[in-house]
């Protein structure tokens, strides 16, 4: 489902193993790129925002961009699968 802002994805259906509570006192600063965990959801920040849920790592993909068609990477009943990647493959994709 989409998240609080434009092109924020809520992924849902987490192994309840790697469950963590928010935040206790939001961040001012969540960056561009950065997934995040609250109880059984992840979440994919599409630009810098605030926000509560604690950070597990970042894609260097550009998740929403309003003048790309479709705007989103993501849609509603997506299945997506974090992996992890080299620096090397970050900056190259970034």
């Amino acid at each position: 489902m989409v998240g609080f802002s434009p092109g924020q994805p809520y992924i849902g259906g987490l192994d309840p193993r790697l469950s963590l509570p928010r935040r206790a006192t939001p961040r001012t600063r969540m960056p561009a790129g950065s997934v995040a965990i609250a109880n059984l959801q992840t979440a994919v920040y599409p630009y810098e925002t605030p926000g509560g849920w604690s950070i597990i790592g970042r894609t260097p993909l550009r998740v929403f961009d309003p003048a790309r068609e479709p705007p989103s990477l993501f849609a509603p009943g997506d299945r997506v699968r974090f992996m992890p990647i080299a620096l090397s493959e970050f900056e190259r994709l970034a």
